[in-house]
């Protein structure tokens, strides 16, 4: 399945009075950084959408952070996205004092497209 076009987040008007849209991969990377930025208790109905929790209890040193891919395949399988999948969370050195940073890679579409973004808790 190829990449889709989504709503482009955060939401914004154009100026014909339409939702903006972008291409699939940069929503789906800033919507991960909502669900790093945010509790699993935010969404009660949805426990699964929140990860701040699960990002911060990670060991930063561990580079690899195969539990939180994981985690997000999970999430992007309940909200039906079928055309991308996390392969990779790594953990970045050098973030500011009391910030976690992650380098997550998305593989997108038919021909498994890397699309890379950073996240921060």
């Amino acid at each position: 399945m190829e990449e889709v076009r989504a709503l482009a987040l955060p939401l914004r008007i154009t100026s014909d009075g339409q939702l903006a849209r972008a291409e699939g991969s940069e929503s789906l990377l800033r919507l991960i950084q909502a669900m790093v930025a945010t509790t699993s208790g935010n969404w009660p109905h949805a426990t699964w959408f929140g990860l701040h929790e699960r990002f911060l209890g990670v060991n930063a040193d561990v580079e690899d952070q195969a539990s939180l891919a994981d985690a997000l395949n999970q999430a992007l399988r309940h909200l039906g996205v079928t055309w991308a999948r996390v392969q990779q969370v790594r953990s970045v050195r050098g973030a500011a004092y009391g910030e976690r940073r992650f380098d997550v890679t998305l593989l997108v579409g038919d021909d498994s497209r890397p699309v890379s973004a950073a996240v921060t808790t």
